[in-house]
């Protein structure tokens, strides 16, 4: 540094004069900040830097409204309209630089005035563009343009245009565009179609079981498919009368040719047995000739396929192939198609397809299968063992080499060792309609979400629920939900009214109450009634109509409002509920601290026969048949012959002052005269041993018809029942109509005697 204090002076000032010179940010940054941009009004138009949002960038900000931009061309378009913007502007020569998008709006009147939060489409190019926008309806409509700049300031509206959608027309629509799938449910109802339109053959639907629409190939919905599948396929002259549908072979390289009939719902592991009927040319050169179903899930994907095929047909000779295929785990639908695989040269004619479901279990093992073949019976190993043709008045009884243990009737009931179907269906020799007299559950519900409000000493109703019941039946009727109270205090109190049949009121009989002291301002609520059905009790046979009601008890403090509630995650519900049969009341009073005797009970007990007999000519023992029970008349030999089961063991104790419910008997028929079922003639006897000559009770008697062969039954015969002088049951038709023959198992036998009786104790 000079020491001359001049120089030093005039460095100085030419040090200042180029700092005043130099870029003021020439080596500056902004540190986690921002710099902010103003016009000469001292406006902020942009933020440079970190903006608010954490982000990093340059905004624009309270940026000038752009111009308006110039009216819209509109033009009908399918389902919609096409707008197009020229990028001109009604005020200005050009677009600002700050443009950043055109909206479109789509108003219904022409001086409606758009929402620039809520535009229809956009158009993003400054120099203009055309857009399409689809509508939900085909209403005249008004358009209009609004310019937003990158500030997000819009423009004023431009002036509107009027625009109508264009609906669909014949032209828009090419050759088989529109399918089954394509068409909403239910879109087509009667009014669409004209009388006589639809006919028949127009229908492409099953015959009777087969799945396959028009098997014959000769209507016009198959006329339909063949135009659809292109030029290889066509129609011929069918298997001896009619047309077929024929596919040309001839290809270049191995061609498969297929023939979609059909797309129908298919579970998994259900069994299809498809046939068809097949012409080949001598020529022909094919891997194979099919009748396939493709197995595919709901999205179309394959799962597979199941093929009834011939590789080897023999040529100019009509032939049926068949075959059964069962669907893959995850199968929903089977498209049922006609092939010609890997072909090269020939023809194939196909005619008379079917494809229809196998009815039976498919898991292997002792099963039974019905189909289009007729009837098949498996063994436990799944080997086929018996297999029925239909057209004629089958029946037939299988033996386990001594005995009869199962029957197909003439009539068409059917009878297995574990399965009964007879007109009915039994398991046990109880008739399966049985298990109905069972609880049923629910039978109404209603779910409560609107409250409702009542003040103190108000009793108001709540929910009305109407049921259906049954005489015999019980039922609980229930409810559950929440409630609420302005100021504690006093008890909430609800209670079921009931109008039976008529609209029920506030003053209607009262079937049940339920309180609950309000500690709190809100708390759980419910109430349950439980009762049977009787003509005049509670609940009454038809229907019942019941009223929740609640109100505050007297205790409750002045002004108290309280309130049922429910809403979403605490629904209140009222249910009605079927608990099964009448049950007897057999409590008694007990204070916990008298003597008091013990309490009946109802008590079901089921007694094993100990003996058991034929009776030749109604008179002595038959020791031919040993304990086996024959009964009615079958020849001179043993004239009609009776039979009698004894039922020892402690039933006469059990009994001794009883109050008797229900008394029932198990009887099995191992067979009958006429192989579409008997009929049986039951009375009481009162022997203790079997007796060397056969009597019975002849006052009273039960009658069953319609008892097919190698099955057993349960019969209610507390008509005939005395408990002070049963010791067991007759089979004593006393006719020589053979009608009334049958055999029954006796002691010993597979299927004994039983004897089931209900009773209060």
């Amino acid at each position: 540094m000079p020491a001359d204090i001049g120089t030093r002076l005039a460095r100085l000032e030419q040090l200042v004069h180029r700092s005043l010179r130099a870029p003021k940010l020439a080596n500056a940054s902004l540190e986690n900040g921002t710099l902010g941009v103003y016009d000469e009004n001292g406006s902020l138009r942009a933020l440079i830097g970190q903006q608010a949002d954490g982000t990093t960038g340059v905004t624009a900000v309270n940026g000038p409204r752009p111009p308006i931009p110039s009216a819209p061309d509109v033009q009908p378009a399918l389902g919609g309209v096409r707008v197009t913007w020229d990028g001109a502007f009604v005020d200005a020569d050009a677009a600002p630089l700050d443009l950043s998008r055109v909206q479109v709006h789509l108003l219904g009147s022409q001086d409606a005035e758009p929402d620039p939060r809520w535009p229809a489409a956009t158009i993003e190019a400054a120099s203009g563009a055309s857009v399409t926008v689809a509508v939900n309806a085909y209403c005249e409509l008004w358009v209009r343009l609004v310019a937003v700049n990158t500030s997000g300031t819009p423009s004023f509206a431009s002036p509107a245009v009027l625009a109508t959608p264009r609906q669909a027309a014949s032209d828009d629509l090419g050759s088989a565009i529109v399918q089954q799938g394509h068409i909403a449910l239910g879109a087509i109802t009667t009014g669409h179609l004209a009388v006589g339109s639809v006919t028949p053959d127009h229908i492409a639907v099953g015959q009777g079981t087969n799945m396959i629409p028009d098997p014959g190939f000769e209507g016009a919905a198959t006329a339909n498919t063949v135009a659809a599948g292109g030029p290889a396929w066509s129609f011929a002259p069918g298997n001896r009368t009619g047309v077929g549908i024929r596919v040309d072979c001839t290809a270049d390289t191995p061609t498969y040719r297929t023939l979609p009939l059909a797309t129908v719902p298919m579970l998994a592991h259900s069994r299809l047995f498809l046939a068809v009927d097949i012409l080949v040319s001598t020529d022909l050169a094919a891997q194979g000739v099919k009748l396939l179903a493709r197995w595919e899930t709901s999205t179309g994907e394959i799962l597979g396929y199941g093929v009834a095929e011939t590789t080897r047909p023999e040529p100019r000779v009509w032939q049926r192939i068949t075959g059964e295929v069962a669907a893959p785990q995850g199968t929903t639908r089977a498209v049922l198609c006609l092939e010609a695989s890997a072909a090269t040269g020939g023809w194939v004619v196909f005619d008379n397809a079917e494809a229809h479901v196998v009815f039976g279990d498919a898991t292997g093992g002792a099963r039974a299968e019905i189909g289009p073949r007729g009837l098949r019976l498996f063994d436990e190993d799944g080997d086929e063992v018996v297999s029925l043709v239909s057209g004629q008045a089958n029946y037939l009884t299988l033996r386990d080499g001594t005995t009869r243990v199962a029957a197909i009737g003439s009539t068409g009931d059917a009878s297995f060792q574990n399965l009964n179907v007879a007109g009915q269906i039994t398991i046990g020799g109880d008739d399966l309609a049985i298990l109905y007299n069972g609880p049923r559950g629910l039978v109404a519900v209603d779910w409560m979400a609107t409250s409702v409000k009542t003040t103190t000493g108000t009793e108001m109703g709540y929910v009305e629920l109407a049921f259906d019941a049954e005489d015999g039946r019980m039922y609980r009727v229930s409810y559950a939900g929440t409630a609420e109270c302005s100021a504690t205090g006093g008890s909430l109190v609800l209670r079921l009214r009931t109008g039976y049949k008529s609209a029920p009121l506030i003053s209607s009989t009262q079937v049940q109450e339920a309180r609950h002291p309000l500690t709190a301002t809100r708390r759980s609520a419910g109430l349950e009634f439980v009762s049977s059905c009787t003509p005049t009790g509670l609940i009454r046979p038809g229907r019942n109509r019941l009223l929740l009601t609640f109100t505050s008890d007297s205790g409750a403090p002045a002004g108290q409002q309280v309130t049922l509630t429910g809403a979403k995650g605490r629904l209140g519900h009222m249910t009605v509920e079927d608990i099964g049969e009448q049950v007897p009341e057999t409590g008694v009073f007990n204070t916990g601290g008298a003597v008091v005797p013990d309490p009946p009970v109802k008590v079901t007990r089921t007694y094993k026969a100990t003996w058991s007999g034929s009776y030749a000519n109604r008179s002595g023992y038959n020791a031919y048949y040993k304990n086996e029970m024959v009964s009615g008349y079958f020849s001179a030999n043993n004239g009609t012959q009776a039979a009698l089961v004894g039922f020892g063991g402690s039933l006469a104790s059990d009994l001794s002052g009883a109050k008797l419910l229900k008394v029932e008997v198990y009887l099995y028929a191992n067979h009958w005269y006429y192989a579409s079922g008997g009929t049986a003639v039951l009375k009481a006897h009162s022997h203790a041993s079997r007796p060397g000559k056969f009597s019975a009770d002849q006052s009273a008697s039960k009658t069953i018809t319609g008892w097919a062969r190698a099955s057993g039954r349960w019969v209610d015969i507390t008509s005939i029942f005395d408990s002070t002088t049963f010791r067991g049951i007759a089979v004593d038709p006393n006719s020589t109509n053979q009608t009334y023959y049958g055999k029954f198992d006796g002691v010993g036998s597979a299927h004994p005697p039983q004897l089931r009786v209900t009773y209060i104790k």
